[in-house]
């Protein structure tokens, strides 16, 4: 009976890692196949190691790895693959916006305060942190707070924005492997194209900062 029993479980085992392992291969040639689609970095790892690549998609710095996050069981690892994509330009003094799982990171800023928006697709589970109300006031426009909700509703993710005057930085985390080349073109694009609706052009940006108390330079 215990050999029954020690032979199925060690079935079950083997079965969960070599499916893990064709998990991690086909990901590795996705990523492998897109970045040369794109011209970027690709870095394969170790065999059993998780693969990184990086690079610039127009103007926008992007980079895809894999994290470890912890869950319910502290026993247990949750592993995640995280697209981060930065844009070296801002939009007004500071903010951060994210999902109920970025909220413990966002309040963690202190020089953050929450900010209330309403409508236009935000909804619960949706938060703002910002530095000063005037600008953010401002420049967060009915079109602008749909955009932004658009981007944090992205399906099955925790996602965060993160910005100042000078920087804006967008990460997602995601427990899918993206194990297609074309999924994640899709995904890029659907990113960068929201994100090109939060630029604005240097002109209100200076207004935008102009608002700002001095303290915050």
């Amino acid at each position: 009976m215990w050999i029954f029993i020690w032979v199925v479980l060690s079935a079950i085992l083997i079965g969960a890692s070599l499916w893990s392992l064709r998990i991690l291969l086909t990901q590795k040639d996705a990523w492998d196949k897109y970045a040369k689609s794109k011209n970027l970095t690709f870095k394969r790892g170790t065999f059993m190691g998780p693969a990184e690549m990086s690079g610039v998609i127009d103007a926008y710095k992007i980079s895809f790895f894999t994290a470890e996050r912890s869950s319910a069981d502290i026993r247990a690892k949750r592993y995640v693959t995280v697209i981060e994509i930065s844009l070296g330009e801002g939009l007004f003094d500071g903010g951060a916006m994210g999902t109920k799982e970025m909220l413990p990171f966002m309040q963690s800023l202190d020089r953050l305060h929450p900010y209330k928006i309403e409508g236009n697709g935000w909804e619960d589970g949706l938060f703002a942190f910002v530095k000063h109300d005037l600008p953010a006031q401002t420049y967060l426009t009915a079109d602008r707070v749909e955009t932004i909700a658009n981007l944090l509703k992205t399906k099955n993710a925790d996602v965060i924005l993160v910005f100042n005057h000078q920087e804006l930085v967008l990460r997602l985390e995601t427990s899918d492997p993206m194990q297609s080349a074309d999924k994640i073109d899709k995904i890029v694009k659907r990113l960068l194209g929201l994100t090109d609706k939060l630029r604005i052009p240097a002109e209100e940006r200076a207004v935008l900062k102009a608002m700002a108390p001095a303290e915050s330079e």
